[in-house]
């Protein structure tokens, strides 16, 4: 495997620190892996699941996007899943242009990135070849008996605490909210036909439970849904048995 740093820029001009895992041998696919609302590409899942990947054979491409909590031109205060997405299509336009991209791709999504993910996804149907959702985040429309009450709270007060890289808090815009309202993964998800993989955490308590995931795979075409025994929402101690169960269905669907 062969790993390659690179420092990408948006439409904006903002940087995002991004890296291209490549296999050693023949190249099966290309995937690409989104982290959440307060993560970072090298959160300990997406490095195991992008080795493990990379040496089933994909070249695996994984990206801070420009407001995370660890990008140099960042503005984790003012960050948005409406920016992340803009972040997105930038990123694989400088894919394209990549001599080992390969035209279609898995799309990798954790917690709102899966959500971004399953946004992507509906958009671009002819672009993504199969969809992996890490506890994925679905819709605020699921979550407004916990989440609907503290989001009021959130645009009262002004701003919200979020947890991140070496359990540093950061202060998130209550705009992220108001946006976060304008996606839908329930819509979304009647627009995929392509093989869709959910896995939860059986101790996620979250952006969703591992029932409400086992009715959201009813909203798609063709969908799985798998549930890591006693994991929490970042898969901490399980990366290896998420990493192993995302191969084990690439190899299979």
């Amino acid at each position: 495997m062969r790993i390659e740093e690179l420092m990408l820029k948006n439409r904006d001009g903002k940087r995002m620190p991004a890296t291209v895992s490549l296999p050693d041998g023949v190249q099966k696919g290309v995937a690409i892996i989104l982290h959440g609302v307060g993560g970072w590409k090298d959160q300990n899942l997406h490095v195991v699941v992008a080795s493990t990947l990379a040496e089933e054979g994909y070249a695996v491409f994984r990206f801070s996007e420009s407001d995370a909590v660890t990008s140099p031109d960042g503005d984790f205060f003012h960050e948005t899943m409406t920016q992340y997405g803009k972040d997105l299509e930038d990123a694989i336009a400088h894919l394209q242009e990549q001599s080992w991209f390969q035209g279609t791709f898995v799309l990798i999504g954790h917690s709102m990135g899966g959500l971004l993910a399953t946004w992507y996804a509906a958009r671009h149907t002819e672009a993504v070849s199969k969809l992996v959702l890490l506890a994925p985040a679905i819709s605020w429309k699921m979550m407004w008996w916990g989440q609907l009450p503290f989001a009021l709270l959130t645009i009262v007060r002004g701003h919200v605490m979020k947890l991140g890289i070496d359990g540093k808090k950061y202060l998130l815009s209550p705009l992220w909210w108001l946006d976060f309202f304008t996606f839908d993964g329930y819509a979304y998800a009647r627009k995929i036909d392509v093989p869709t993989l959910i896995i939860s955490a059986e101790r996620d308590h979250t952006v969703a439970k591992p029932r409400e995931h086992r009715i959201y795979t009813r909203f798609f075409t063709s969908a799985e849904h798998s549930t890591i025994s006693w994991a929490d929402h970042d898969f901490t101690g399980y990366e290896s048995e998420l990493a192993d169960t995302i191969r084990k269905w690439l190899t299979s669907s």
